[in-house]
């Protein structure tokens, strides 16, 4: 009986070995795929947004085989260790308070936040969450703040004027925006940047013509430095209800229906990682072409381990790694697992304090860094 049990679970053992030796390999996989453009091989995108998922298979196996006291521990923890950078982009744990750090003088706080239009359709059943936002934006006020899927209207009936209304009550009452989309010239849907240091110069990026993601930058006047600021909301994937409710519920429904469903998912993440991809490139290259140190806000609509963090990373800080703590997870609703909203810097700023806040006006939580100009 015992030779018998012995025999069970030794060849238990060998399969466990070769599927733990597919996923130690997999998780490689997945950090390199983040260096690959959708746009030149999509399926890459997939690979590596996984990250988190085979991490955890990893982690799985690296306990089995712990408990059990077998050297293939060693397996999953080479991997995990050798991709260590990947886990510190979802997860920071600071031992050191940087407190007296967060007030130092000549500072300056930075927030970005995706309002969705400020609830203009009513999505959260609430009339009053304009009103919440602003009075969260009023007790924050920050000194430089970025929205994407801002709205704003011309029309005084509507009260609607944001542009005006945000101007009266924001200590950053001076204000670009960009239009993406523009009805009877009295309705606007875009890009805006509030700032209370003075704007010496601005434009618009262009990914492509008549669409709702693009970009902008503003040049602000800090003392005696000029920074400038980058605002952006690249491509979503258009999940709608169905996708939701499916992400929320794989296993309902019939077999049939939940093909349907993944196969839905997968042709939205394939057509926005390529389309993402492309805009990604063209901002890179404005960016490269700053002749001023660079603050990087938006809604990437990607995590950090895609192709779009990875590439608008590469020559810049992030605010969370830098100073948050916690997993940074940003985004509200069905799939509330990932961090798309980012604040990436230059090295010559400083990044003293960043937080996400856990308002929940909106789809996105708002994020706020403090830093100071370095010399």
């Amino acid at each position: 009986m015992e030779r018998r049990r012995f025999s069970k679970r030794k060849a238990f053992n060998k399969l466990a070995l070769w599927v733990n030796i597919v996923l130690a390999c997999s998780l490689l996989l997945s950090q390199i795929c983040s260096n690959i453009p959708p746009a030149s091989f999509w399926p890459a995108e997939i690979i590596a947004i996984s990250y988190p998922f085979i991490l955890v298979l990893n982690v799985f196996f690296l306990f089995y085989w712990l408990i059990q006291q077998n050297s293939f521990v060693f397996i999953s923890l080479a991997v995990i260790i050798a991709g260590y950078h990947q886990i510190s982009l979802a997860y920071q744990l600071k031992f050191f308070s940087k407190d007296k750090e967060k007030n130092k003088a000549g500072s300056f706080s930075v927030m970005s936040y995706n309002v969705r239009l400020f609830d203009l359709y009513n999505w959260t059943g609430n009339l009053k969450t304009r009103a919440k936002i602003f009075y969260l934006l009023q007790s924050e006020n920050p000194d430089i703040l970025c929205f994407q899927e801002y709205y704003t209207s011309d029309d005084p009936d509507q009260k609607f004027e944001n542009n005006i209304a945000l101007s009266g009550i924001l200590k950053a009452s001076n204000f670009h925006t960009e239009y993406g989309i523009t009805l009877n010239k009295t309705h606007h849907w875009g890009l805006a940047t509030f700032t209370s240091f003075p704007i010496i110069h601005k434009g618009k990026i262009l990914f492509q013509e008549g669409i709702s993601n693009f970009g902008m930058f503003t040049d602000v006047l800090i003392k005696d430095d000029t920074v400038r600021i980058y605002n952006v909301h690249l491509q979503s994937n258009h999940f709608k209800e169905k996708e939701y409710r499916f992400i929320e519920s794989p296993d309902s429904g019939t077999n049939e229906q939940i093909l349907q469903s993944s196969r839905s998912i997968l042709k939205l993440l394939k057509k926005a990682a390529i389309k993402r991809s492309v805009q990604v490139d063209s901002l890179k290259s404005e960016i490269d072409r700053s002749p001023y140190p660079v603050i990087l806000c938006g809604d990437f609509n990607d995590p950090p381990f895609s192709y779009t963090y990875n590439r608008l990373a590469k020559d810049l800080n992030d605010a969370f790694i830098e100073s948050g703590t916690g997993t940074g997870i940003t985004l509200v609703g069905s799939i509330p697992f990932y961090r798309i909203d980012y604040i990436l810097h230059d090295a010559l700023l400083k990044c003293l304090d960043f937080s996400v806040l856990p308002t929940k006006h909106s789809d996105h939580h708002p994020i706020k860094a403090r830093f100071t100009l370095e010399k």
